[in-house]
Parts: C-alpha cells; structure tokens; sequence
C-alpha cells in the first residue's frame, strides 16, 4: 500500500481523536478554560485532516483545501491558547476583547484562502520541480513576514508571560499541573518555529504529523489525569499573611502548599518541600503530625529550638479532584502558656505574675471528692486570671471555686442551649480521660459576643483551660466565605451562594411547604453594553440587582449566577402571591434606566416556577424556571411593545 495513504489514514484517526477532545470539552460541564481549549482541540482537529488531505490530493484545487487548514491552525490557536491561559490564572475574556483578538487571524484566513490571486500570504507555484504539491512555499509573502507570522509569535509570548505573571492566582499543587499543560506544548511549537525556519521537507505535511503524535498525551491531560478543571482562588493574601504556620497536604501527607508562617517554621522554601512527604520534611518531628492526621484530634510538639507548638487538623471538604481528601495543619506557638503551666509547680507568685498579665484567659482546675457519692469527683477552678474574667464576664475572683461546669455555663452564654449542654458533656468526658479539649466557643458581653477558642489540657494532676480571642479570625472567615459566595458588582449572592442558600433553604423546609422561583433575563442587555460600554452596563447590572432588592422581600434569596441574568427563591408564598410578585418585578424593571443622563430601556422576561408543584428540588424548579424564562423570551420578540404579563411566563 502506498505509504502516503497509511499515513493520510492515521491522521485522519488523529484528527478524529482531536474531534473527540473537542466535543468533550465543549459538551461537558462548563469549567475554567474548557470553551478555548474545546475550540483549540476542534481547530486541530481540522489541521490535522487537512494535513491527511494534502498527502493523498490528486488536484491543486483539493491541495489548497487541505493547505489551508494550516494557515487556519497558526491563526487561531495562538488566539485560543492565550485565552485557555488567562481563563486559567483568574483572568475573564470578554466578548469585545475576544473579537479583538480574531481580527487578524480572520484576515490571515482570507488571504490565505485567496492568495491564489494576489500571493500575499505566499509565492506560487505550489508545485515542486518534480511535480509535487509543496507542503511549505519556497517563499512566504509579506503578510505573512509582517502580520500573520509576528502576530502569531506575539500571542505565543504573550500566553507564556500571562502565566508566569498570574501563576500565584491558583494554588501550588494545581500550579504545578498547568505548568505541565503548558510544557505539553513544547513539541508543536518547536514544530511550528521549525516549519516556518524552512527544516524539514516541504513536500510532507510535518506540522499535522507532530500534533497526530501529540494527541495520546493531551488525551492523558484531559481524560485520564484530569489536568483541566482548575479553579483560580483568590486566596494568597490572606493565606501568606496568616501569623500561625498553615500545611495543606494530600490523602499520602505530602505537602501540596504552605505560608509563609510554615516556610519560617520549617526553614525552607515552598518549592523545596512540594509533594515532600511529612517524615522526609519534619523528620523526628513528624510523629505529632502523623497522629494528628490520623486521628482528627489536637497534638502538642516540642520543636528543636524549644518552642511549643499545638497541632491542629481540618480536613477538606471540596469536590475538585486535584484536592480531595486533603487537611490543612494549622501549629500555633503555645509556648508561653506551656511555660506559664510549668511555673505553676514551682511558684505560685510567679505564675500569678506572669499569667495575669497574658492576653489569653488561662485557668486552672483540680480534681475535688463530690462528697456526695463515694469515689465521685468533681473539677474545681483553683485559679483564674484577669483575661479570663474578661472573656467569661465576671470577675476572675467569682471564678475560684466554681466548679467545672458553673464555669463553662459563663463560657457558652452564646450558644444556643443544647450545643451547650453538649460542649459540657464532651469536656467532661475528655478531662475524666485526661485527653486534650479543644473547641470554640461564643460569648456574650454586654451587647456583643466574642468568639474564643478553648483549649483543655491535663497538667500534672490538675487539668488547664485556656481561653484565646479568635473573633478578629471568625470576621475573617465571614468576610471570606461572603467574597467567596457575593456577586462583587451587584452584591447579591453568586451561583455558588445562591444554590448553596437556596438548596439548605429548601431542604430544611417543611413537607407541605410552598414556594416559587423566578428566573429573570435582561432582554436588552447585551446591546446596551455593546453599544454603551461595560461601565454602563455594570451600572445597568447594579440597579437591576437593586429593584430586585426592592421588589422582593428580605427573606426572599437573590442571585445572579452570571451575565444579565438573575434568580430569586421566593419561599412560603401561594401561586397568587408569587404571580403578584413576579408581575411587580417586571413592572420595576420594565421602567427606564437612567444612567450618566441617559434613558436606557430595558425590560426583563420572567419564568415562574412553583415549589413543590412544577419541582421539588432546586435543579428543577431552575430547570422549569429557565424554559418559562425562555418562552417569555420568545413571545416578547414578536411584540412591539411588552407589558407586565407579556414578560411574565409560567412554568408548565
């Protein structure tokens, strides 16, 4: 068989293959870089047959067909890989900056498919002397020397540099696996700079050849290691800046990020322990960690230099591949208090010196007889510092004598009853074991409340309480938890937040509870931004978001899961109700825009769908809540002008 047609026959399977990844990515679940890298593996796709068409062509005219796909190929993907890229370090492309982007590579494809009349992407004649179709023209044309070809390199450049420059938006572990993503690419590009350098024969179509042999590692990538997927968090402010050292490491306890506070606990650099297992990094230390993995409970480590440190495990609760079964280690310096506990046994005085005088409220308790029951035995406070009197409100002196649990009623004023009782009984039970206590607790001073973590410990025959301040902490995680499920333009819960409120509002609602949903879509939206700005349509958003507000009630559930469109849950209210309110709202937003001086129209089509009769759960009240969405749509497009009824639809 002639060789040309075995190899035009195995590009074709690698074109079908490329097809595959393409369809994959852009039919599945839409995640971070999948629309580019979906429509780059489609673009191969086509290069790939093009180059199997060029082997086996009996004409020029089915030469060109194929050779085209080649100038096709070198327009695009620069633009699509520059895109995958920036969607992979937290960057957003926009409509305006996407069509920017393909003005040249449009033009490339135009000329190329019509150099035959002008040769300005290359000379002709695109036969050799042996009458072979030419793979690579003797001489390219000056659009491709002045634009095609710097435009493409530029690109090229510019997607390295993106992801040198923003790499710190994603974490480290899942840093490392874009960096392979990236490498991947090193063979086609070497290909590329080598085709148009002239190497290599110019009557093989070599270019298709590489990214034929290419596709088994960027099937790897996608299907089998699951590369793509990456979910770029703002977190390394807030994670580098944290005082007390923070490991993060894998189901295997190899660590996969640290802070700052780690790397100066440990001595090293981040990049010198990633992926390092525990024992290789801590060494001798490393059994404090172990145990506080395997067992979920707080550890105490002595370091070399002396200090004390309490180990503290949270695993991770996520769905992301690259991170499950992951913990995060947190040690905190407790050396003071360890040296305040240890003074204890040998004077009184100094302890009482140096503790009152700590931040933390430190307070320790001794075993007593109940005197009620033969053998019983209760745990008294022997010793209170001002701290803790502070933290419990009441006087440290109030504290001496009271037993274990008067004392812990003044620790859990700020809990709700039950939660109360039951942080009673657990400190009971690890304090009767001798085991370490520790929790975080809430109380109430005055008009405010304070978080404080609590920490039980036995020291010698006595057992130790210490209180720590961690309300400045909680605050941050609120703040946190509110950036990670806000809308930061509009301010109303994102897609996240809103399915996270709306899916436990309605799992926690009564069985013959009522409700609806409405989906709202912003019909003018996008021709107002385009033709006013992203500014204006920003504000256009903003007030959107805040007739919503208005609109609605304050237990109602807005968010807005992206683009111009919005979603509210809208609980405890009949099928009339809901109408009214889903007409009130078309109304509000049906009114005119005034923006910078500018009237700006802009009405909404509303789906209405009811909670439990159209659906019983949040997927599908969306799911019938969009289709009425869309049919309002559709309606409103045939209307001249829309009224209140007209963009509101009802789920069916």
């Amino acid at each position: 068989m002639n060789p040309l047609v075995i190899l035009s026959f195995l590009l074709a399977i690698g074109a079908v293959g490329y097809l595959f990844l393409g369809v994959r990515m852009l039919g599945g679940k839409r995640q971070i870089g999948s629309l580019p890298l979906g429509i780059t593996f489609l673009v191969l796709s086509y290069w790939v047959m093009g180059g199997a068409i060029e082997q086996t062509a009996g004409s020029i005219v089915v030469f060109s067909i194929g050779r085209l796909s080649h100038f096709v190929g070198t327009a695009i993907i620069p633009v699509t890989i520059f895109m995958c890229f920036r969607e992979f370090t937290g960057r957003v492309n926009s409509a305006s900056f996407v069509i920017a982007l393909l003005i040249v590579p449009v033009l490339s494809i135009i000329v190329a498919a019509t150099n035959y009349w002008h040769e300005f992407m290359w000379y002709l004649p695109a036969v050799g002397e042996s009458i072979e179709f030419l793979t690579r023209p003797a001489e390219f044309g000056p659009w491709f020397y002045f634009v095609h070809g710097p435009y493409s390199y530029a690109l090229l450049g510019a997607s390295l540099l993106t992801l040198m420059m923003h790499s710190k938006a994603v974490a480290s572990s899942q840093r490392r696996s874009l960096l392979v993503l990236a490498g991947s690419a090193a063979a086609p590009v070497i290909a590329v700079i080598a085709y148009d350098l002239g190497l290599g024969p110019n009557t093989v179509s070599t270019l298709p050849i590489v990214f034929a042999c290419m596709l088994p590692i960027y099937a790897w990538l996608v299907v089998g290691d699951e590369r793509i997927g990456f979910t770029p968090l703002a977190y390394e402010t807030v994670f580098q800046n944290m005082q007390d050292p923070v490991i993060v490491v894998d189901d295997e306890e190899r660590i996969i990020s640290l802070n700052h506070g780690a790397e100066l606990l440990l001595k090293k650099a981040e990049a010198d322990v990633l992926r390092e297992p525990l024992d290789k990094v801590f060494g001798a230390d490393a059994s404090e960690v172990h145990a506080a993995l395997a067992t979920g409970r707080p550890q105490k480590m002595l370091t070399a230099s002396g200090r004390f440190l309490h180990i503290q495990v949270t695993p991770i609760a996520t769905n992301n591949a690259i991170a499950s079964n992951a913990s995060v280690v947190m040690f905190r310096d407790v050396s003071d208090v360890e040296k305040a506990q240890k003074e204890v046994l040998n004077s009184e005085r100094l302890l009482r010196t140096l503790v009152d005088h700590s931040v933390n409220g430190i307070v320790r308790l001794r075993w007593f007889d109940d005197g009620k029951e033969p053998g019983a035995r209760k745990l008294r406070c022997i010793f209170a510092n001002a701290a803790a009197g502070r933290y419990l409100n009441t006087d440290s002196q109030k504290l001496t004598n009271s037993t274990a649990d008067n004392l812990l009623e003044f620790a859990t004023t700020g809990l709700p009853k039950d939660d109360g009782i039951a942080m009673r009984e657990s400190f009971a039970e690890a304090a009767s074991r001798g085991e370490v206590f520790d929790t975080e607790t809430r109380v109430v001073l005055g008009g405010s409340a304070k978080w404080l973590r609590m920490i039980g410990e036995p020291v010698g025959d006595d057992f130790a309480l210490t209180f720590v301040d961690v309300t400045d902490g909680k605050a941050k995680e609120r703040r946190m938890e509110s950036i990670a499920s806000t809308d930061p333009l509009t301010g109303v819960l994102n897609r996240r937040g809103f399915e996270r409120d709306a899916t436990e509002r309605l799992t926690q609602s009564e069985d013959d509870a009522i409700g609806a949903l409405l989906f709202i879509d912003l019909n003018n939206f996008k021709q107002i931004n385009d033709r006013y700005g992203h500014e204006i349509g920003d504000q256009l958003l903003i007030v959107a978001a805040e007739r919503l507000q208005t609109s609605l009630r304050s237990c109602d559930i807005i968010g807005r899961p992206g683009g111009d469109e919005f979603v509210a849950l809208v609980p405890n209210v009949n099928p009339e109700v809901a109408e009214n309110l889903a007409t009130r709202l078309a109304d509000s937003l049906e009114q005119e825009y005034v923006i910078d001086g500018q009237k700006l129209p802009c009405t909404a089509s509303i789906g209405l769908a009811l909670y439990p009769e159209h659906a019983s759960t949040l997927t599908g009240l969306l799911h019938a809540a969009d289709a009425a969405m869309y049919r309002a749509k559709a309606r409103n497009r045939s209307t001249p002008r829309a009224g209140d009824r007209d963009l509101l639809e009802k789920a069916v």
